[in-house]
């Protein structure tokens, strides 16, 4: 592991100690977010390595969210947003002039909290991406739909049923089926904003072991509450608060021998 690097700040020490380098597929330099007025991420600097899972945690209203939409740009949508800083996906700055939006947003597959399927059939929720991008050939169609099924573990489950509709599965086959659905593009990056947290712990657990299973076939960077679950599924962690990421390194140092005073506090209990 590299040694921790102090970085002092007016408001605190933030300590990285993951320094990126050439594993790196994200690289998120002095990255700063204002929502009108208001200040919502402070100077961000973190690289992602590529076919890991990097957990991005903190209390409630600390950014990682923030930071996550940020990554694929659904921030734009906000009115009165002001950026500075750079995100670059593998060294292309995406919030330059030129880039294209919607391009960028087919390299990032994107797993929100509440499992949102299509109002169509399981099969047309999964081959949707592609559809989309004017696929048409049915046996490619066929192909990425049973390997994206696969990869999201639900292939059994589902596939003598692929042309009933999505909103008949249950909330943990629904999260697992949107997935599917953001793998089948085949995506650089896949983003998780809190995805088992409308989920019972039977459906949790499922979702913990797909994504150890997607770990090294993909980039993956999960927002969670649960630092229990950051602990189990992340090889990297991020401790955000208060817009400021505060501590980042691999998962077992954030959670056992943490340099910051102010993680050491997060993940032992003592707020949150």
């Amino acid at each position: 592991m590299d040694s921790a690097v102090r970085i002092d700040t007016p408001a605190d020490t933030v300590y990285h100690l993951k320094a990126g380098g050439a594993g790196a597929i994200l690289a998120i330099n002095e990255l700063s977010l204002w929502y009108g007025a208001a200040q919502a991420l402070h100077g961000v600097q973190m690289s992602v390595e590529k076919g890991l899972v990097t957990a991005l945690i903190g209390p409630s209203g600390c950014g990682k969210s923030t930071l996550l939409r940020c990554i694929n740009r659904m921030n734009d949508l906000v009115d009165g947003l002001r950026i500075e800083g750079e995100i670059r996906l593998n060294g292309e700055d995406i919030y330059h002039k030129s880039a294209d939006v919607i391009a960028l947003r087919k390299r990032m597959g994107m797993v929100f909290q509440k499992p949102n399927p299509f109002p169509m059939t399981i099969y047309e929720n999964v081959v949707y991406p592609l559809k989309v991008d004017g696929v048409r050939d049915k046996a490619l169609l066929e192909e990425t739909c049973e390997r994206a099924l696969r990869g999201a573990a639900l292939w059994n489950e589902v596939k003598d049923r692929l042309d009933q509709s999505a909103l008949g599965m249950s909330g943990g086959q629904q999260q697992r089926l949107c997935i599917a659905r953001a793998i089948a593009a085949d995506p650089e990056v896949l983003l998780m904003d809190e995805p088992c947290s409308a989920l019972d712990p039977i459906a949790t657990a499922k979702i913990e072991d797909l994504i150890n299973d997607l770990a090294g076939q993909y980039t993956v960077v999960i927002v969670t509450h649960n630092m229990q679950q950051a602990a189990r599924v992340s090889d990297n962690t991020a401790f955000m608060y208060l817009g400021r990421l505060i501590e980042y390194g691999d998962t077992e140092t954030i959670f056992q021998t943490p340099k910051s005073p102010k993680t050491q506090d997060y993940v032992t209990g003592r707020f949150g």
